[in-house]
């Protein structure tokens, strides 16, 4: 296939623009033309066996309209809202159905069915849960043990009951090996959907993981240098305000001397928790390092959020009260992430030097 033929293009159109979809809409296309390959040839082989016209005309009008019938339902999306998009259990049984007219009425041939209706029901295996399997299977056994029962009833002379027997024997071997191969690939399918669950599980707390503080669950230092580097890009082209304080626990080392490192770490842990509840959604509060952290405000004044934040930390009692210095340092048009970082850092050793417990201008 030629790229830029017109069959391509036609291809092409007919997946449409989302991937996602590609699959279903291949998988139709496929079905489709089954439906029309089996008209045309069942078709064919009664109008050579002399046939009325009305009769392979309107068998090759069924299948037609089954092949474009659902071709149209799948491609328009009127059947995404379905628990089965691809309404594949309804067109093998609708093929099965047909199978079943075919083997009425092409006679000393109706044996070609079995090959067909074997294949439909194969893909089936592949392609559907265990119980719609099972149900399309038996809804085939059921439709061509019944033709095969009305013929003999109906037309003895050329259905002669031996050899429908036969071919009642041959199907109803097939059909359970079929079957049972539908029960093991479902279950096959269903492990393997497990396991892609674990592992998108395990993916997503390997990413929590690595861009995250164990101690505080606060973002950690490399996901906020991220953040940092985006939000400063965001601000050269778009101007939306950043700004970014740099901030320490006051007398951190005291605590840990005094108290032991589990009420450290209680301490660190409890300002986490004050931090995610003072500041806004849009705020990121990152765990810079020991007792160091880093906010970044986007989209206003730093001051409100630490003001709050300053707030619920003076009012803080648990595990014991603490307090702390931060410097704060607005983005500048020219700013590479450091010079950022910088200016922070220079305002928060002004903090320290101005006692403690406040906040610098950088």
């Amino acid at each position: 296939m030629a790229s830029g033929s017109p069959i391509r293009r036609l291809w092409k159109r007919w997946l449409g623009p989302d991937p996602a979809l590609h699959p279903r809409f291949a998988q139709q296309a496929l079905a489709s033309l089954f439906f029309a390959q089996s008209g045309v040839v069942a078709g064919g082989l009664l109008a050579i066996m002399g046939e009325p016209a009305p009769i392979w005309l309107g068998l090759l009008a069924a299948e037609l309209a089954c092949a474009l019938g659902f071709a149209w339902w799948v491609r328009t999306g009127r059947s995404a809202a379905l628990a089965d998009p691809q309404m594949l259990a309804v067109q093998i049984m609708a093929g099965s159905l047909l199978a079943a007219c075919i083997y009425l009425l092409v006679g000393p041939y109706r044996g070609l069915v079995f090959g067909p209706l074997m294949l439909a029901l194969a893909f089936a295996v592949f392609q559907l849960n265990r119980t719609d399997t099972l149900r399309v299977i038996v809804f085939a056994w059921l439709v061509m043990a019944g033709a095969a029962a009305f013929a003999t009833w109906r037309w003895p002379a050329r259905f002669p009951w031996p050899e429908e027997l036969l071919h009642l024997v041959v199907l109803t071997m097939c059909v359970p090996g079929i079957g049972f191969l539908g029960v093991f690939m479902s279950g096959v399918r269903t492990r393997l959907d497990e396991q892609q669950r674990a592992l998108q599980q395990a993916l997503v707390q390997i990413e929590h993981l690595a861009t995250h503080d164990g101690l505080t669950a606060l973002p950690n230092r490399r996901h906020g240098e991220q953040v940092l580097a985006q939000g400063l890009l965001q601000y050269q082209r778009l101007h939306v305000p950043l700004a970014v304080a740099l901030i320490d626990l006051d007398h951190f080392k005291r605590i840990n001397d005094a108290h032991g490192h589990a009420v450290g770490d209680a301490v660190l842990r409890r300002f986490a928790a004050l931090g995610q509840t003072a500041l806004r959604r849009t705020d990121v509060l990152v765990r810079w390092g020991g007792e160091e952290f880093l906010l970044l405000v986007i989209g206003m004044e730093p001051e409100p959020a630490l003001k709050r934040l300053q707030e619920a930390v003076r009012k803080n009692q648990e595990p014991l009260p603490f307090a702390f210095s931060a410097g704060v340092a607005s983005a500048r048009p020219d700013d590479l992430p450091a010079d950022l970082i910088e200016r922070a850092d220079q305002a928060l050793y002004r903090a320290k030097a101005q006692g403690r417990d406040r906040i610098a201008q950088g």
